[in-house]
């Protein structure tokens, strides 16, 4: 039985559509993210070796750069999703670390491993920029001190 893939159009649409949601919607670090993920997306095949021999050195520096800009938005801020996103980006790291260490790894096996963690950490910046747009919406809760022993509903 042979799985078909979606057209890589398809994807990119996916992932341009997120970046724009989180850049539209989305918090200050929701809105950086989005756009710095982008112009990332977007440069990469202009950097990217085609033939995929070796380490992509390239898309090596750029997923470092990325992952410093995670790693600071997730120190910085209260929100749980950028530690996802780190996580997710630090894999892709490690990934291109085991080629580097590893000839033997299959060029399928690092495309695989880079799509799978790019999908992640865009689901990440999806429920940060729902939640920062659902939270923008709903009315403030008062703040008002209550009685001991009453309990919230």
């Amino acid at each position: 039985m042979t799985v078909a893939a979606l057209p890589v159009s398809v994807g990119l649409a996916i992932f341009l559509s997120v970046c724009a949601f989180a850049i539209w919607k989305g918090d200050e670090d929701e809105r950086v993210t989005g756009a710095v993920l982008a112009i990332a997306d977007i440069a990469t095949p202009f950097i990217k070796d085609h033939s995929w021999l070796g380490p992509q050195w390239g898309v090596f520096a750029i997923d470092g750069a990325f992952f410093a800009l995670m790693l600071v938005i997730a120190m910085r801020t209260p929100k749980y999703w950028p530690l996802a996103a780190a996580g997710f980006q630090l894999l892709g790291i490690l990934t291109h670390a085991a080629v580097m260490v590893d000839k033997g790894v299959h060029a399928w096996a690092y495309i695989t491993a880079g799509v799978i963690w790019s999908y992640l950490i865009l689901i990440a910046l999806l429920v940060g920029t729902v939640n920062a747009w659902r939270g923008r919406r709903q009315p403030a809760i008062s703040a008002a001190p209550e009685a001991a022993g009453a309990t919230r509903r």
